[in-house]
């Protein structure tokens, strides 16, 4: 006897309406250009916008404040990339650094991390929710990793969120997967410590 295929359920004319206009707001957001790029100087203003992401992209616990931000932002070692959308606002911004900088403040959370030359770590990645897509972020990793291969890196390595689907979003798009830590910095959530070749 051949299966049974489940209906999809009926949705009202409204439903119908509802999701279309849905299905618009993300197709346009799909579609917005960003300006993405590295960036060497920030002004004391930026890094209150680049704040204000921070604070709207992760939980209380997992924000940077305007000092941790200022250390890892102003960091000429590292590469520190911001897209601002067509009115010029900062909407995104990923900040990185050597793994060599970041090994001291980390190797306590993690024990099996190792300092490695020509690695670079990234701190941060917090975007506005209402633009989150999956064409930002890929620009964003494709500047980190042409910068990063300017620079002379030759990995990308991060300790990246799981509740939020980032590692698993890495993962198959190459990224490999190292270890899980059950409780990353004191978060109270795993991360996994994720690899990526240039």
């Amino acid at each position: 006897m051949p299966e049974k295929i489940p209906r999809q359920p009926i949705r009202t004319p409204e439903q119908e309406k509802e999701r279309e206009e849905k299905r618009k707001i993300f197709l346009r957001e799909i579609e917005r250009k960003y300006n993405v790029h590295a960036v060497k100087n920030l002004s004391e203003e930026e890094l209150k916008q680049i704040l204000k992401i921070e604070q709207e992209s992760f939980p209380e616990e997992m924000q940077s404040d305007l000092e941790d931000l200022k250390e890892t932002l102003l960091n000429k070692k590292g590469i520190q990339i911001i897209a601002r959308d067509e009115k010029g606002k900062i909407v995104s911004c990923l900040s990185s650094k050597p793994l060599s900088d970041a090994y001291r403040e980390l190797k306590d959370y993690d024990p099996e991390l190792t300092s490695k030359k020509n690695v670079l770590y990234v701190e941060s990645i917090a975007t506005f929710p209402e633009v989150r897509n999956i064409r930002l972020f890929f620009d964003l990793l494709n500047t980190l990793k042409n910068e990063a291969k300017k620079k002379g890196f030759k990995k990308i390595v991060c300790h990246a969120r799981i509740e939020n689907g980032l590692s698993e979003f890495l993962q198959k798009r190459g990224a490999k997967k190292l270890r899980t830590l059950e409780d990353w910095h004191d978060f109270g959530e795993p991360f996994d410590y994720l690899e990526i070749e240039i």
